[in-house]
């Protein structure tokens, strides 16, 4: 749930910085989905491994 919450608030804080950008291709919606995705889950896991 923790890893859905940082990956809404990620696409979201990033999402209203793109609103001036009407058109965006759908490869560019999907590249920018990603981006956010793997940047959350290599920042939760690197979490992870300093608390244990």
């Amino acid at each position: 749930m923790r890893i859905e919450n940082e990956m809404l608030s990620r696409f979201n804080k990033t999402e209203e910085l793109d609103l001036t950008k009407t058109e965006m291709t759908l490869s560019q919606e999907l590249d920018f989905f990603f981006d956010n995705v793997m940047d959350t889950v290599v920042d939760y896991f690197k979490e992870e491994v300093t608390v244990k």
